[in-house]
């Protein structure tokens, strides 16, 4: 382990990453850094060196932050912050507070109107969105009588989908949390999706009984299933998070050997695919891939459309790889970000569906995290990592696994599946694991 740096030194890599990131952006439209709303809030584009300075300017300006704080002081901001944050984002989703300030920069509102145009009283308006201003979330004008949006808060305005993942974490997020230690007591070990915290809330909250779940193979999705605005608002909530840079699909196109003529596959199945996002990519990227077939739910396929440019390259077909055994014979089979919705038991019922389809030699790969050990140098990322796989856990009993939790699900998937390579590319949240079927 590193020796510790002093709080001195911490501040030098700050300033040393800070100017290396104002010189190597200066002239850049759009990246200045600023909180001050002037355009449309964007994450900035920096190339691998400047994202290698910010990211340890973060992780320093945190570590020095935790220790100037001290022991009592730091546990006080980790906890003290939880239920005022979500409060502010329950009230900035129910209210709509966001879409009634001006968003045209510099444009502000008198609490006064912004009340009235939320419907929500003045002296309780104030104390929210002066508590959310306090956490960096909007801007007062003037002091105490009229606020306007910053860059943060005009993201509200100008992302629709905003609204849906303030609903998440408003909502969702710790209704879930709360009940977690209750899904810990009350089920013990279990995989099952209809024992998630998630689930333990929802049925609480539907005045049904956790002491008897007729079906624990039911999760959170079968639960909003004929719920068209819980599912829609779930759907935005996920195409708002996935669309941040590192979550891109181009990391995983980018790192397949496809260009190699005798390494591409010429048929490809993508597994719970959606509309086809992925196997469009990977067919406009790669000529060599003559055929993607895309599968998923029957209701899902039956709307999906194949476009001009792919027609006879690109079909839908309906698979649930939990029920079904897979019919559809390819040289690589693809999953992007669908393991980690499921329990290790799950995960292994998909992968033995799989097998029967697969011969010598042929690939999965897999475009999911794989967590890496806890680092002493960057908490920053541990912190979101470690944090994605306790909300897999809330929601659906899922969960982020490292290299030897992949390993260990292989193993007891099938002795044949084999993992080949596992490459996290510079930028990306998600791995890229390779995996060969041998027989």
């Amino acid at each position: 382990m590193a020796p510790e740096r002093s709080i001195s030194e911490l501040a030098e890599l700050i300033q040393k990453n800070a100017k290396i990131l104002e010189d190597g952006t200066k002239g850049q439209r759009g990246i200045n850094f600023s909180l001050t709303f002037t355009l449309s809030p964007a994450a900035p584009k920096l190339d691998a060196s400047l994202e290698v300075a910010k990211a340890e300017a973060i992780e320093a300006a945190d570590e020095l932050k935790a220790r100037l704080l001290g022991p009592f002081l730091y546990l006080g901001s980790l906890v003290l912050p939880v239920p005022p944050t979500i409060v502010i984002c329950s009230c900035l989703y129910h209210f709509n507070i966001g879409s009634h300030i001006p968003l045209q920069p510099g444009s502000s509102i008198t609490y006064e109107d912004l009340a009235a145009r939320c419907g929500m009283p003045l002296d309780d308006l104030r104390r929210v969105v002066q508590a959310a201003v306090a956490y960096r979330i909007f801007e007062e004008d003037t002091p105490d009588i009229s606020v306007k949006h910053n860059n943060i808060s005009a993201l509200f305005g100008l992302a629709p989908g905003m609204a849906d993942v303030l609903n998440q974490l408003a909502e969702d997020n710790p209704a879930g949390a709360m009940k977690f230690v209750e899904s810990l007591r009350r089920y013990p070990g279990s995989g099952e999706p209809g024992h998630s915290a998630r689930m333990v809330a929802e049925r609480a909250e539907r005045g049904l009984s956790n002491d008897e779940v007729a079906d624990p193979t039911k999760g959170f999705f079968d639960m909003i299933a004929e719920d068209t605005a819980r599912v829609t608002q779930f759907r935005n909530m996920m195409d708002m998070t996935t669309k941040q840079p590192g979550y891109a699909a181009s990391y995983l196109l980018d790192s397949v050997p496809w260009d190699d003529a005798t390494r591409c596959p010429k048929a490809i199945v993508d597994i719970a695919g959606a509309g086809g996002d992925v196997s469009k990519q990977i067919l406009r990227r790669y000529a060599g891939v003559e055929k993607a077939t895309s599968v998923d739910l029957p209701e899902v396929v039956e709307i999906a459309e194949v476009p001009e440019d792919l027609q006879g390259r690109l079909n839908f077909a309906p698979y649930n790889f939990l029920t079904e055994t897979m019919s559809h014979e390819a040289d690589a089979y693809v999953f992007r970000h669908i393991f980690h919705d499921w329990s290790d038991q799950y995960a292994v019922k998909i992968l033995k569906n799989l097998a029967p389809a697969l011969r010598a030699g042929t690939r999965i790969w897999i475009n999911e995290v794989v967590l890496p050990e806890l680092s002493a140098t960057d908490h920053i990322n541990d912190q979101r990592q470690r944090s994605a796989d306790i909300m897999m856990k809330i929601a659906f009993n899922g969960k982020e696994r490292s290299r030897r939790g992949w390993e260990n699900v292989f193993a007891e998937a099938d002795k044949r599946f084999r993992i080949q390579s596992i490459v996290q590319p510079k930028g990306a949240i998600d791995s890229v694991i390779e995996v060969v079927f041998d027989d």
